[in-house]
């Protein structure tokens, strides 16, 4: 009986999952061919061309790609100041940007220090990246299925009937669970977890796929590609080069042929640890952040005593047993041997110790900007275990490498960067012992945005992130995580 239930559980279940590749399937993003190379550009933004011609999945490079429009539309100018440093300047009060260039305008203008900001420093502030770029991507998608380029892959019926016919196999997984364990009647839980799993399947096979006319509109902008990449050499133009370029540099973006000016705005780039962009002393520089080893650096004074103590026992104890045995071969004398060993223990413990001491009777004020906070898990446990290690690297304008000092989590959670700080730390065990904020981070508020209602928007995350069958071989190549050239893919 038992056998027969789970046979009957398999069949059904595979009758479901028949069913969704059958969907799938018939679901499957039209096919692409490119059209004649032209320099006629259609009247689509580039983040918009940049989801169609990929697969109907939106990349990194169309935050860039916005941005680089909307500076050879003279909403801002990008000038190249020096070989490390470029500025993005506001110009204009813009007036009628689309939602998702609004938002790349609105990040812009939240960084700038007198209407400038740094190129590099475009993956600065305190904004929520993963939240910001789901509503960027929402925005865009919102735009192409307005322009009846996109739509969703499960229709409405797609998804009722999925989900209607997913309850007959977790039903019966359910009786065939119960079957097997009468005894803890496990079926009702089976039945809900198999549900759900079915669910998440579904959902992971959902995304935006293309119409009829998205497809015509992809075909005619990968002429577009095959004439920009005759003709411009944009991989080696520089994002500034758009005042030269205009709207051609900042589609070649979008279509993956402007690697270089995509790298130098990095708009919907995480901000990198050990790399940092300043305005502290009213000038644009570059922060590198070292994270020292935490043997002695920091920790607070108390605890550099007791390791440096429990390193000179460690280390003067095993001296002390080796010495004792040298003496019993008549290798080192008797009455050195303990001072030997202590002297090893000292060595060991005193430096710590002394470090300690010292920035405890004579702790230096710190004053700069805050320009890096992180917090990295401290040993292996995680959950709710797991023990982190809070850092905070201040720049105060003299050096162009800082190192992160460390401090507890209650003074870390409330400070931001950009705050403006004064602190008192350890210069020798790097701890700080108090921080004030003197004058708040302008970027405190930076990540507050309108959503203008896409969040209500059935657009899922992974967008196609699964894939069934293989989308048409447009770009040259079968494997389907190099469908374009210098292609680069947001990471989910």
């Amino acid at each position: 009986m038992v056998m027969v239930a789970w046979t009957a559980a398999a069949a059904v279940t595979g009758l479901w999952l028949l069913l969704l590749l059958a969907l799938a399937a018939a679901t499957r993003n039209p096919d692409v061919e490119a059209g004649p190379a032209t320099a006629n550009l259609a009247p689509q933004s580039p983040a918009v061309v940049d989801l169609i011609t990929g697969g109907w999945r939106l990349c990194d490079e169309a935050a860039s790609a916005t941005l680089l429009d909307l500076a050879a539309r003279g909403v801002v100018g990008v000038e190249e100041i020096g070989p490390e440093l470029s500025l993005v300047r506001m110009r204009r009060d813009p007036g009628g940007l689309l939602p998702y260039e609004r938002l790349v305008y609105d990040h812009v203008r939240s960084l700038a220090v007198d209407g400038v900001v740094a190129t590099g420093a475009l993956a600065e502030g305190s904004r929520d990246l993963g939240r910001w770029w789901k509503s960027f991507r929402r925005k865009v998608i919102a735009e192409a299925r307005e322009q009846g380029l996109s739509r969703p892959r499960w229709s409405r019926a797609h998804a009722t009937l999925l989900t209607a016919a997913a309850a007959l196999p977790a039903a019966v997984i359910g009786v065939a669970a119960n079957i097997s364990d009468k005894d803890h009647e496990a079926g009702v839980g089976a039945a809900v977890v198999s549900f759900a799993g079915l669910l998440a399947l579904m959902g992971r096979l959902n995304g935006e796929r293309g119409t009829a006319e998205g497809a015509r509109a992809a075909a005619h902008w990968l002429g577009v590609r095959a004439h920009l990449g005759t003709t411009g050499r944009f991989a080696e133009q520089p994002a500034a080069s758009v005042t030269i370029w205009g709207r051609h540099l900042a589609y070649a973006a979008a279509l993956g042929l402007a690697p270089r000016a995509v790298t130098s705005l990095p708009v919907s780039t995480p901000a990198d640890d050990s790399r940092a962009w300043s305005d502290y002393g009213g000038m644009w520089h570059v922060v590198h952040v070292r994270y020292p080893s935490r043997l002695l650096w920091g920790r607070p004074p108390g605890s550099a005593v007791v390791r440096g103590l429990v390193a000179g026992w460690f280390t003067g104890f095993p001296a002390w047993m080796v010495l004792v045995a040298a003496s019993a071969f008549d290798l080192w004398p008797d009455g050195l041997v303990v001072p030997a060993a202590l002297a090893v223990g000292l060595a060991v413990a005193g430096p710590p110790i002394l470090f300690a001491l010292s920035d405890l009777t004579g702790p230096v004020t710190v004053e700069g900007q805050v320009v890096r906070l992180r917090r990295f898990r401290d040993g292996g446990k995680g959950g709710d275990n797991a023990k982190w290690t809070y850092w905070c690297a201040i720049d105060e304008g003299r050096a162009r490498e800082v190192r992160a000092m460390c401090l507890s989590g209650e003074m870390w959670e409330p400070l931001r960067e950009g705050d403006r700080v004064r602190a008192v730390a350890g210069r020798r065990t790097g701890w700080i012992r108090r921080i004030e904020v003197v004058e708040g981070s302008r970027l405190r508020n930076a990540a507050s945005y309108d959503d203008t209602g896409e969040h209500l928007m059935d657009a899922p995350e992974n967008l196609g992130e699964v894939r069934i069958l293989p989308d048409p071989d447009v770009y040259g190549t079968t494997d389907p995580d190099r469908t374009r050239p210098y292609r680069h893919r947001r990471r989910e």
